[in-house]
């Protein structure tokens, strides 16, 4: 049986079926018609490591949350989201290609396929390096928020960290666009949308009271959010682009990495599974609300990171929106990379608001 490109959301194996395969003909999953194909028995090699990863256990509790038995194509659906195109499989097909794939694994048996699983990294130690790190990073920032500042006892693994920034590493080249907004009663000019005066400086989610950072968001309707503009008020948005190429370190949208995608960055499946719950914690912190009285002591641990980042030669971080689930920042350290080019004035005429409970 073959299934195609179609059939896949992450990109590190779509390139692989690409580089494996020219034909063209039907794909017998997702129905795509005179696309490129591939022999399930040709992407076993692909999936053996990721099979691999995987042990009979009655729940997948450590790598999930919850207590229920999983199969394994239920746990590669749940835990890589982006790795089959949920778009044009159901379930019921994700297990007909993952049984058809894992047929020319040299461990398969039909018994595998039908029995609970779960990570058997994560089931190697009662404490994981996940729940470690996070622990260094609860007692970090209790540390920094109540009771040292500056001499801090309590260590994050700097050295993992840097490890693994590296590898989460992104660039935008020259030429892409960023907006920025400020709340106005007349329309602004590009050279009064920067970053502000050091002078005028609060401390922020990325950086200390004193030290300015520009930040930017990847939409107009996201940078609207982030300012918080009432109903009715004035504000002007500013269109910035890209001078140069930034990289940024990005720990936004974790979640979605596909296996594919991160043996690509350089990670090990065994190292990531490891450490995603740690990055998911930073990613959360980076991204939650915060009201406005908290923001001296609760934005500490974040700022602590950004220097971090700041610190191995980065050009920003970026970060999903507290405001616009759907969008993203960037925190630029140094903005000589970017430059204004335009501005608009906008009122706002309407407001939605959404709530949960209902």
């Amino acid at each position: 049986m073959v299934c195609c490109t179609n059939c896949f959301s992450d990109q590190g194996l779509k390139k692989r079926i690409e580089a494996l395969s020219t034909k063209k003909g039907n794909c017998n999953f997702c129905d795509s018609k005179g696309v490129i194909v591939i022999t399930c028995a040709e992407l076993n090699t692909e999936f053996e490591q990721l099979f691999d990863m995987y042990m009979p256990n009655p729940n997948a509790e450590k790598s999930l949350g919850h207590d229920k038995p999983v199969l394994i194509h239920e746990h590669l659906v749940e835990y890589w989201p982006r790795l089959f195109n949920a778009a044009n499989l159901s379930t019921k097909d994700v297990l007909h290609l993952v049984n058809q794939i894992g047929r020319g694994w040299d461990n398969y048996s039909d018994e595998f396929f039908e029995t609970p699983i779960e990570f058997g990294t994560l089931l190697d130690s009662a404490v994981g390096v996940g729940e470690d790190l996070q622990l260094q990073w609860d007692m970090f920032s209790d540390e920094i928020k109540t009771r040292n500042r500056f001499f801090i006892g309590e260590k994050i693994d700097t050295d993992r960290l840097e490890s693994v920034f590296e590898r989460l590493a992104i660039y935008y080249p020259a030429d892409t666009y960023f907006y920025r907004a400020r709340i106005s009663d007349h329309q602004l000019p590009p050279s009064e949308l920067g970053k502000p005066p050091q002078n005028h400086t609060t401390p922020g989610r990325a950086n200390p009271i004193g030290i300015p950072y520009l930040y930017i968001s990847e939409s107009k309707e996201t940078t609207l959010y982030e300012t918080r503009v009432a109903l009715h008020e004035g504000i002007t948005v500013g269109k910035f682009v890209t001078t140069e190429t930034i990289n940024v370190v990005s720990l936004k949208n974790i979640a979605d990495y596909g296996p594919f995608e991160i043996l690509d960055r350089g990670f090990d499946l065994e190292e990531f599974i490891l450490v995603r719950p740690y990055l998911m914690r930073l990613e959360h912190e980076l991204s939650k609300p915060v009201r406005k009285l908290d923001v001296h002591l609760d934005y500490l641990p974040t700022q602590y990171l950004c220097e971090f980042i700041k610190s191995l030669g980065f050009d920003g971080v970026e970060y999903k929106s507290a405001m616009n689930s759907q969008g993203y920042n960037l925190a630029i350290f140094k903005d000589r990379k970017l430059e204004c080019i335009e501005s608009a004035y906008h009122r706002v005429t309407n407001l939605t608001y959404d709530w949960d409970p209902k």
